[in-house]
């Protein structure tokens, strides 16, 4: 076992692709824009509620920077009274969450999910005080691929890098991994799939194997 994990959330902890999109496609049709389905928001998840919103709706990006940010902030309030509708933890994965904190490992989040909502979801589905730290997107801050704010945590926790390994579904955080001197493990069962995985330390199909890692 490592001495600290920190978890990429949407795709890696919990599966909550539904209220991600059930929330974005009630803020189209008040545009009179059509939806997307699951399977499109799939491919749409990894960079932030911006690109994300961009992807579905591509009129999005003309729009003027203030109502840009207005559409930004009316989905974090519309998906965090909807946040917990459907989504849930990996099966298995809030057990092995325990074990590994039961264990001493140190445990994070980082995610580029809008930061109330990754707090919320984190604080309602694990144990509480289970995680060290949770870091989401928010306004001037730094987002993944870049590591500098986990960086920050490991170092105020006393912790190597090269003793902490970075978990996630998608390329964009083994990129983070790699960059911030961490190993990488990327999970089979979330919403990108082992092509976006190449080159990661540890490729693992069930929570479970975290702890024999």
């Amino acid at each position: 076992m490592k001495k600290a994990y920190v978890f990429d959330l949407d795709g890696t902890l919990v599966n909550s692709i539904f209220d991600i999109s059930d929330s974005i496609n009630y803020l189209l049709a008040r545009r009179g824009v059509p939806g997307r389905t699951y399977e499109e928001y799939l491919t749409y998840m990894g960079f932030g509620i911006g690109y994300t919103l961009g992807r579905a709706w591509p009129g999005f990006l003309d729009l003027p920077k203030a109502e840009q940010d207005a559409m930004k902030e009316a989905y974090v309030e519309h998906n965090g009274a909807h946040c917990l509708d459907k989504t849930l933890p990996y099966d298995g994965m809030a057990e092995t969450i325990r074990e590994l904190a039961a264990a001493g490992a140190l445990l994070g989040i980082y995610t580029n999910k809008p930061e109330p909502l990754g707090v919320k979801i984190s604080r309602s589905l694990f144990a509480p005080g289970v995680f060290e730290f949770v870091l989401g997107g928010k306004e001037g801050a730094s987002m993944k691929p870049n590591p500098e704010r986990v960086l920050w945590e490991l170092e105020r926790l006393k912790l190597p890098p090269g003793e902490t390994v970075f978990v996630g579904d998608g390329g964009v955080d083994i990129e983070t991994g790699k960059n911030g001197g961490m190993l990488t493990c990327g999970v089979l069962w979330g919403f990108k799939g082992r092509e976006e995985l190449t080159g990661a330390d540890y490729l693992i199909q069930e929570p479970r194997q975290l702890l024999a890692l």
